[in-house]
């Protein structure tokens, strides 16, 4: 398997969940069926921009949907809406009781062929006044939910014979749930017991002892399209390799908003985000961007390894073994995760800042890296959250999927910070060749001329995409917010 395909996340079963009819008056195909209606914009269109959202049947009208947050970040996706109540209906008629659900409808961009819109049914889990309430003319309401998968949190007691991969296949096949992962197996054959925990919890208990080899670490979610995602998480972080091709949108091209006629695709483009000028309209251009560290923190409660410990049954003896969160050793970075580097090497606390962990005993009743995984797991997964960046688009790129490899080409354009990356290092009379500023684009384009960007080389490369959330604030149409992890630099000195 290549190293591209297995960093790819394909699909093992399609879901076959049913969710409530969402349905809206046909006024744009000009047939009986319509009525002789028309709209200027289309409202399949305008669900690109503003979603269609429906609580308890009461749909929420644009002019008074305030903001709208959708997350997948967690386990499974969560929605939060802030809207007016300007007539009071719903108040008065359609206040959601126990049972009713928030349905959610986003217009993909592209080909729906390619590209699925999102279309998830939420369970309400809390509806609060954001101001007013009572005899006034208008209320406002918080409403948050959470992705309904029923049976997702029914207690049952079950078990499963098999791999890991096997049982949680089963799991998602028995809650109507599709399988999307990047390994086709794991090396972890036992049998997987549900002792009356949730499903949910089972499933994150499975994952948790997943294990295929020293080298992978998993983790798993339901992303919006209904899919449990296993994921072997190492094969994403390394910094070698091209840029994968993929698809690209233009914001105000043909499948937006108001526009007819070309559908906005094109095919072969960089799998890649940037800041860069040239970018803007384009649904891969970064209008915002910040580093996010926890370092200190995550060092403290997790030290920079820990030793996983048991007492094995059958040979009769105390097992100690510890595991050191992986790296890709990538020539020409520094390691983001193991302490302050100096003169390359790393210094501190890394070799004596250690934690320990016992788990019990092992028998002949799990597989035999079952206490190890746990651990192996646990500590990458927490050690790559040290370092990482956020970023912000302003339309929705439907090609882009949490936990998946992407190039980010950050620049510069502020004077003092062109500044400080080229002046000369070390009293050189020259800037090293790191510093020289440069672009993606040929040396013919404008962009060489003064006002062009100097690269970031510290923020510049590949990253995982962790969580996504599509965020609107009015009176803006839909964003999307990335969370992205590195574990590996490019020295910026």
């Amino acid at each position: 398997m290549s190293t591209q395909i297995e960093r790819n996340i394909l699909t093992i079963i399609e879901p076959t969940i049913e969710l409530d009819e969402l349905s809206m008056p046909d006024v744009e195909s000009g047939t009986d069926n319509s009525n002789n209606e028309t709209m200027k914009e289309k409202p399949s269109k305008v669900s690109q921009m503003i979603p269609l959202i429906r609580i308890n049947q009461y749909e929420i009208q644009g002019d008074r949907l305030n903001a709208f947050k959708l997350r997948n970040v967690g386990f499974y996706p969560t929605i939060r809406i802030i809207f007016d109540d300007v007539d009071g209906f719903f108040l008065a008629r359609f206040f959601p009781k126990d049972g009713d659900l928030i349905q959610l409808y986003i217009r993909s961009q592209g080909d729906e062929t390619t590209f699925k819109p999102i279309r998830i049914d939420f369970t309400i889990t809390s509806i609060s006044p954001a101001g007013g309430g009572g005899n006034v003319s208008a209320n406002k309401f918080i409403v948050e939910g959470r992705m309904n998968v029923p049976n997702l949190f029914t207690e049952t007691c079950a078990y499963s014979e098999g791999t890991s991969f096997d049982t949680l296949t089963n799991t998602a096949e028995q809650l109507k749930l599709g399988f999307a992962s990047n390994v086709d197996d794991t090396t972890d054959s036992m049998t997987w017991i549900n002792p009356n925990d949730t499903t949910e919890k089972f499933i994150k208990d499975t994952v948790a002892c997943s294990y295929l080899n020293d080298e992978s670490f998993f983790t798993a979610y339901i992303d919006p399209y209904y899919y449990l995602t296993f994921v072997d998480v190492n094969k994403l972080f390394s910094q070698e390799g091209a840029i994968e091709a993929s698809k690209t949108f233009s914001q105000n091209a043909g499948d937006t908003f108001g526009a007819n006629g070309a559908n906005g695709e094109e095919d072969d483009f960089p799998n890649m985000l940037s800041n860069l000028v040239q970018m803007q309209g384009d649904a891969r251009y970064i209008s915002k961007y910040q580093m996010i560290s926890n370092t200190g923190e995550v060092s403290k409660n997790n030290g920079y390894k820990r030793y996983a410990q048991h007492w094995d049954l059958i040979n009769k003896e105390f097992v100690s073994e510890f595991i050191d969160p992986l790296l890709d050793n990538t020539p020409g970075t520094v390691p983001a995760t193991k302490g302050r580097i100096i003169n390359g090497e790393a210094e501190g606390p890394k070799d004596e800042q250690i934690r320990y962990k016992y788990l019990g005993t092992l028998s002949e009743n799990v597989h035999d890296e079952y206490i190890y995984s746990i651990v192996l797991n646990y500590q990458n997964l927490t050690e790559v959250t040290k370092l990482g960046m956020e970023i912000e688009l302003d339309t929705i790129n439907p090609a882009l999927v949490r936990y998946s490899r992407i190039y980010c080409y950050i620049l510069e354009y502020s004077s003092p910070i062109k500044s400080a990356l080229t002046e000369p290092n070390n009293s050189e009379s020259e800037p090293n060749e790191n510093q020289q500023e440069r672009t993606l684009l040929d040396s013919s384009d404008d962009s060489t001329s003064g006002d062009a960007g100097v690269v970031n080389e510290f923020l510049t490369g590949f990253y995982v995409i962790s969580g996504i959330e599509y965020i609107m604030t009015k009176p803006g149409g839909i964003r999307m917010k990335l969370y992205l992890q590195r574990r590996e630099y490019t020295p910026s000195t």
